[in-house]
């Protein structure tokens, strides 16, 4: 099979991949909102965003690092995944035995205390399943990865549909995850050693290399993380567990959806790297101009959706209890699409191995979003954290490119993203004009629009989307 073909097909894969993972989200959140309640809700949601800020600290940016690495020419596969599987148990054994004591300090309730306790080994199960994508990533082969994901979401939603006949609280759902998660990494597990023979290894010169290559991407998203994932453990001090509950059922419809624009960039990034490590500039401002135009289709029509969706989309994901969390989305929407842009040029910082450059601008953001949070939430509460969260990606977003436009000299064309501005402004207009049409019908009626809109307006046909996935054929010189 060439490159292009496999390129398609992986990416093919990919998207009906994460539609089904996303679906499989989306009914998980729909059953636990609805068995928790909102007081049950926010427990759950202040208990694992405690914990995903240690799970960053113990991935210290290994995931992307592995990626990173194992692409590179002349790269020794085997010898680099046995010492980076090392790094990361013991980190993970570290990091995340702190944060049943850390979260001790916090004034959480019992449930809580339990849930984050319980809870660490779900994330020391996931982060290190984790660590393997960067081995289908190479070699085009992320059905592999596809299926872990799906056995995992698959295994959470069944025991979850059986929360309210057992009365599962909490805690117990908490150990769902713990579940889901082992089974993903015994699968990523099996399936890697399948194609790289490898064992974990403790070479304190690749060690060290390893750190040195990681550590500022670790803590760039560390810093991204503080602002992203501050303002619901801030929510949890100067508020109480309901209105926590009312914004993590938001936020998590968001996160939910902002995994399509990492899942792209786990195709893309191998090609970024392969091209800027070859110094073929056109083909890497190629692929840039690509993933661009594909991430704008995508996510323009979010903001305008969700400004006009929100609430009604809350209400049919989680209930009517949750209806103010609908005005939340809408805030929170625009913010989730922004993060489809992020995630693009923050790819292209690793590519461009101009990690370092680039934490200064992840500390200064979070500096100053952690600093609204802690002046404006134990006022406005959440709303000033969905306010804060907007704020904080446009300005990421805006020094993300920057570092990108002066190191690789590329713009964006914005020709797409014009045409995609105006389709999703016709869809909006639709949208207003049918308040009373139930939103199950509005959903797809908007997607339709949209993409009829977007064909009318000389954008890519339907069938022509899968090609800004493909590579163009090298030019025949590069610079």
């Amino acid at each position: 099979m060439n490159k292009t073909k496999a390129l398609a097909q992986n990416a093919a894969i990919q998207i009906i991949g994460k539609t089904a993972a996303t679906l499989l989200g989306v009914f998980t959140v729909a059953i636990l909102a609805r068995h928790l309640g909102v007081e049950g809700y926010g427990q759950f949601t202040i208990a694992l965003s405690f914990l995903s800020i240690f799970a960053v600290i113990v991935d210290f940016g290994l995931t992307l690092t592995t990626t990173q690495m194992i692409s590179e020419k002349e790269a020794d596969e085997a010898t680099l995944l046995g010492n980076l599987l090392t790094l990361r148990i013991i980190s993970a054994v570290v990091f995340l035995a702190l944060a049943p004591v850390v979260a001790l300090v916090f004034p959480y309730d019992n449930v809580i205390q339990l849930a984050i306790a319980i809870g660490a080994f779900s994330y020391l199960f996931g982060t290190t399943a984790q660590m393997f994508v960067g081995v289908f990533q190479k070699r085009m082969l992320m059905s592999r990865v596809v299926i872990a994901e799906l056995a995992n979401r698959t295994a959470v939603l069944i025991g979850v549909l059986f929360a309210p006949y057992f009365g599962f609280g909490v805690v117990d759902i908490v150990w769902l995850l713990v579940i889901g998660n082992a089974i993903q990494l015994l699968l990523m597990l099996w399936q890697t050693k399948v194609l790289v023979a490898f064992k974990p290894k403790l070479n304190t010169a690749i060690w060290k290399k390893i750190i040195l290559r990681s550590w500022p991407i670790g803590a760039s998203i560390f810093f991204n993380l503080i602002y992203l994932r501050g303002d619901i453990v801030f929510l949890s001090i100067f508020r109480d567990n309901a209105e926590t509950g009312l914004y993590g059922a938001a936020y998590k419809v968001v996160d939910v959806v902002a995994a399509i624009p990492v899942m792209y960039m786990g195709i893309a990034l191998p090609l970024l790297v392969a091209a800027w490590s070859a110094s073929r500039t056109n083909r890497f401002k190629n692929y840039m101009q690509k993933s661009f135009d594909f991430l704008s289709i995508a996510a323009t029509p979010m903001i305008f959706g969700t400004i006009a969706l929100g609430v009604p989309i809350m209400q049919l994901v989680a209930g009517m209890e949750f209806t103010e969390s609908g005005r939340v989305l809408m805030i929170l929407g625009p913010a989730a699409a922004i993060v489809f842009w992020n995630s693009l040029f923050g790819h292209a910082i690793v590519a461009l191995n101009k990690q370092k450059v680039m934490t200064w601008g992840y500390l200064a953001v979070a500096i100053l979003t952690v600093a609204g949070y802690i002046y404006f939430i134990p006022i406005h509460g959440m709303w000033a954290a969905a306010w804060l969260t907007l704020f904080s990606e446009a300005l990421i977003g805006t020094l993300t490119f920057v570092v990108v436009w002066r190191v690789s000299k590329y713009f964006p064309s914005l020709k797409m993203l014009s045409k995609a501005i105006l389709a999703s402004v016709v869809m909006f207009i639709v949208l207003v004009i049918l308040p009373n049409v139930h939103v199950l019908l509005l959903i797809p009626l908007a997607m339709i629009i949209y993409v009829a809109a977007l064909t009318a307006l000389g954008g890519p046909k339907p069938q022509e989307v899968l090609n800004l996935f493909l590579p163009e054929k090298p030019p025949i010189s590069q610079p």
